[in-house]
């Protein structure tokens, strides 16, 4: 699973971080436009959670499975 943010949309409200901690906070110290989720399995339906719930339409998600 690939992770696409879009910072121009991004206003980091953090809501990410709070759905899926493991894999956001992660984004946020290193501020990469796009990464892979390392553990799908794992975070996968909490990584879709945060992207259906950013109040700013800001993560894409790209299933390469």
């Amino acid at each position: 699973m690939k992770v696409i943010i879009d910072k121009n949309l991004c206003k980091g409200c953090e809501l990410c971080v709070n759905i899926c901690t493991d894999v956001f906070i992660m984004w946020g110290a290193y501020l990469k436009t796009v990464f892979d989720v390392k553990d799908p399995e794992k975070y996968g339906e909490a990584v879709k959670k945060a992207a259906l719930e950013c109040p700013y339409k800001a993560i894409t998600l790209v299933d390469e499975s």
